[in-house]
């Protein structure tokens, strides 16, 4: 089986290197949107702005934005931040109405005073961009709506997959509000380690039975007191070395979390005729001795590569298990799509031996 793999990534490898390159380019943090069409924003008065060719409104009063109408909030240009019609305000919260499909690049980046995000699960972010640099310890309502999906070749990207790629990058004290216990569940448990400050809307502090609710409703909620009650940052460990090729120098650790679009992309290129199951980071560390004029300390750095192939295990997820069901890796290396086929017979982990360990993987099935 691991000559049939080889001879595949003989045959891919030319391909590859111009795909990898392409998906790159596409998915440049800074879009070029506003310099291919040019943006523009009216403002008839009464703190309404109009996005010109589009039915895209934009109400701004009391430090709050609201945004209606159906499509997408557009990209904006870094260099061009002041083109955004609430550039300037101290806006401390954003409502997106439903039907608007996606929230742009910068679209809220650097906007210091915003803390209070309300928006649906049927809206994508674009990227990391859209909410970065924003206040310090923002609160996300996310309201229920229709989940949208976007495929990637054959992979499907929802709506809802976008805001939880963000929510699981996002370290500034951000806070996620669900409309039910169980929706608040899934989100959080999605990637591993969980994401961090998850909460249900109905959700209350617990007090002694003979203690009366504060009258400031915000102090009845957990999500306003994260020190205290945040939750999240759950790490399950899902991958390590067989035992068939042991290392004891070698630390494994694995994350089950959401990529970047220009990974799904190679992926989709790679699938074949299997269907995607879920992506996952894998980290190879060693420790060493760092010696310098005046120390001596002890680090691990991340092993890119290992002098033999070795072999690791990462559990399937539960989802995902049937028995007799046959499982792979595509894993995006530096300019190359490896691909790996399982070398165990447990329905519950793929085995894969690999020089080239740290990197990103998707798992596949069929």
């Amino acid at each position: 089986m691991r000559n049939e793999t080889r001879k595949t990534l003989r045959r891919i490898l030319a391909a590859v290197l111009v795909i990898v390159f392409v998906v790159s380019v596409q998915n440049a943090p800074i879009t070029a949107y506003a310099q291919e069409q040019e943006m523009i924003w009216t403002h008839p008065g009464d703190g309404w702005h109009y996005l010109v060719g589009t039915d895209i409104r934009v109400k701004i009063e009391n430090n709050a934005i609201s945004i209606y109408g159906t499509g997408a909030i557009p990209d904006f240009d870094y260099w061009k931040l002041y083109e955004r019609p609430w550039a300037g305000t101290k806006a401390e919260s954003v409502y997106i109405e439903s039907t608007i499909t996606s929230i742009g690049s910068y679209a809220f980046y650097e906007m210091k005073e915003l803390r209070y995000i309300n928006m649906y699960t049927s809206t994508f972010v674009k990227d990391l961009t859209c909410f970065d640099k924003i206040g310090y310890k923002p609160i996300y309502r996310i309201f229920e709506g229709p989940v949208n999906t976007e495929m990637i070749g054959t992979i499907p990207y929802t709506s809802l997959d976008s805001i939880k790629t963000m929510a699981q990058s996002m370290y500034n004290g951000s806070s996620y509000i669900l409309d039910t216990k169980e929706k608040a569940q899934e989100f959080q448990n999605s990637t591993n380690p969980t994401i961090t400050n998850v909460f249900y809307a109905g959700e209350q502090i617990q007090r002694w039975p003979d203690e009366k609710p504060d009258p400031d409703e915000n102090k009845n909620v957990p999500w306003y007191f994260i020190e205290v009650y945040g939750n999240g940052n759950v790490a399950t460990p899902i991958c390590r070395l067989s035992e068939l090729t042991p290392n004891a120098s070698l630390k494994v650790s694995a994350q089950k979390r959401y990529q970047g679009r220009a990974c799904y992309e190679a992926y989709a290129a790679f699938i074949e005729d299997y269907t995607f199951a879920a992506t996952f980071n894998i980290t190879v560390l060693k420790g060493e001795r760092e010696i310098g004029r005046s120390y001596s300390m002890q680090v691990e750095r991340v092993v890119e590569q290992t002098d033999t192939e070795l072999m690791y295990v990462l559990t399937i997820p539960e989802e995902f298990r049937l028995a007799g069901r046959q499982f792979r890796l595509l894993a995006i290396g530096k300019g190359v799509v490896n691909i790996y086929d399982d070398l165990d017979v447990d329905d519950a982990t793929i085995t894969f031996a690999t020089q080239t360990p740290t990197t990103a993987y998707a798992l596949v099935y069929k």
